[in-house]
This record gives structure tokens, C-alpha cells and sequence, in this order.
């Protein structure tokens, strides 16, 4: 990932994490989290250009990684939002259609594909047609 121009985070609770609050998602970001029980080894913290970790009051040690990953996803959505990466698509609008063609219908995608015929078009709440035999 680092060799693509990604910087990594380590979801790590140790003292030399910084609030996940403060790192910047707004660039290339790749999370790497831990198992819940222990955690990332030493030789993927080496590999982080950060660590992160969520800060906790009251008896618990950690979320659970399902839990701790949806809150750090948001926290970047919501920088990303801010910073209005999404207002346009950055993916090309045929690219985009064939990607979520792929994504909803990959047995009709293979199909397709097998046979080397276009896709049908999606209707505008991303379903097939309706084919009617008459």
C-alpha cells in the first residue's frame, strides 16, 4: 500500500497512539486492524506510518474490531464529507455502472461475460428491467 502512495494506520491502543480524531483521512489511508484478542503483531506496528487508537472511559480495554472499524470509517467519512471529496464522482460514469453491475449481480455479470454480451442496463434504482415475454 505504501508503495502506492497509501499511508498506513495501525489500530493500536498503546502510549504512542494519537486520538483517532486526529489523523487526517483526507489522503490515500489504508487501516490495519488487529485481531479483538491480540491485537496487530510487532511486525505490522513496525510497518504503520501511525497508530491510532480510540480512546475509552469506564471499565472496557477495547471494542470489539467490527466496532472499532466502523467508528474509524466513519471518522473518515466524515473528514471526507467536510472536505467535499464527495460532491462529484471521481470514477468514470460507465466504469461506475459496470462496477455496480458487477457488485449487485455477479451470477448475471458471469453470464454475461462467459457469452461476451453486454450487461443489461440498470433502471435508475440500480434493478434489471422487467423482461417481459409477451
Amino acid at each position: 500500500m505504501k508503495g502506492r502512495g497509501f499511508r498506513v494506520l495501525a489500530a493500536n491502543p498503546g502510549p504512542d497512539a494519537v486520538d483517532f480524531r486526529e489523523a487526517d483521512y483526507t489522503i490515500p489511508t489504508a487501516l490495519m486492524m488487529g485481531a479483538e484478542l491480540l491485537g496487530l503483531s510487532d511486525e505490522a506496528l513496525a510497518l504503520a506510518d501511525l497508530w491510532i487508537s480510540i480512546p475509552m472511559v469506564g471499565m472496557a480495554q477495547s471494542f470489539n474490531v467490527s466496532v472499532a472499524t466502523a467508528l474509524l470509517l466513519f471518522e473518515a467519512f466524515r473528514q471526507r464529507d467536510a472536505a467535499q471529496m464527495y460532491d462529484e464522482s471521481r470514477i468514470d460514469p460507465e466504469d461506475m455502472e459496470r462496477i455496480l453491475f458487477e457488485w449487485a449481480y455477479p451470477r448475471i455479470a458471469r453470464h454475461c461475460r462467459d457469452r461476451d454480451t453486454p450487461y443489461p442496463p440498470l433502471g435508475q434504482d440500480g434493478g434489471l428491467p422487467q423482461i417481459s415475454f409477451e
